[in-house]
């Protein structure tokens, strides 16, 4: 049980300062308006992330992936997305912590911050959900955007509309 108890006090220490992205990765969720989903992945998230203590009230840093990176089902479906958000122009989507503050739920907390997206900054809270284990802090982050905020028409094709909201799923995972 001692060991135990100096392992755990001694992994407290490993998080403290910048955590170090093992893998992550944001999905993009959406519908036609016939009800078919829309689920593109971008695999190669990057991430410059702080905390002090594994006080997770602490946190800041940044979240950012390259927009030309999202692939769904469907290759074709991919091109019209990169052009309907004009990935050539505006490459990188992040996401500047400005708080995090601890939720009522176990392990969950409400993230604040900016996102910079099509070239429009916008405040957007995210929900997450962070657990911590001897050697890593796994966190899921969920929230929702509206592309006519950022300016972006999402596309028709003979009256088959996507839908504007796109909800995002973050994912992480960190060590030290």
């Amino acid at each position: 049980m001692i060991k135990l108890l100096i392992g755990f006090l001694f992994s407290l220490e490993l998080f403290a300062g910048t955590l170090v992205l093992q893998s992550g990765s944001v999905q993009a969720h959406t519908e036609t308006m016939l009800g078919s989903e829309i689920n593109p992945l971008n695999s190669k998230l990057s991430v410059e992330v702080n905390i002090e203590d594994l006080k997770f009230e602490t946190m800041s840093g940044q979240f950012w992936v390259e927009m030309n990176l999202f692939k769904s089902d469907e290759e074709d479906r991919d091109k019209n997305m990169y052009e309907s958000l004009h990935s050539a122009s505006f490459k990188l989507a992040t996401f500047s912590i400005f708080s995090v503050s601890k939720a009522s739920e176990v392990d969950m907390y409400d993230i604040s911050g900016k996102l910079s997206f099509h070239g429009i900054e916008r405040d957007l809270t995210a929900k997450a959900k962070i657990t911590v284990d001897t050697k890593k802090i796994s966190f899921h982050a969920t929230s929702m955007i509206n592309m006519p905020d950022y300016g972006i028409e999402m596309p028709c094709m003979l009256f088959i509309c996507v839908r504007d909201q796109v909800d995002l799923v973050v994912q992480a995972t960190f060590s030290q």
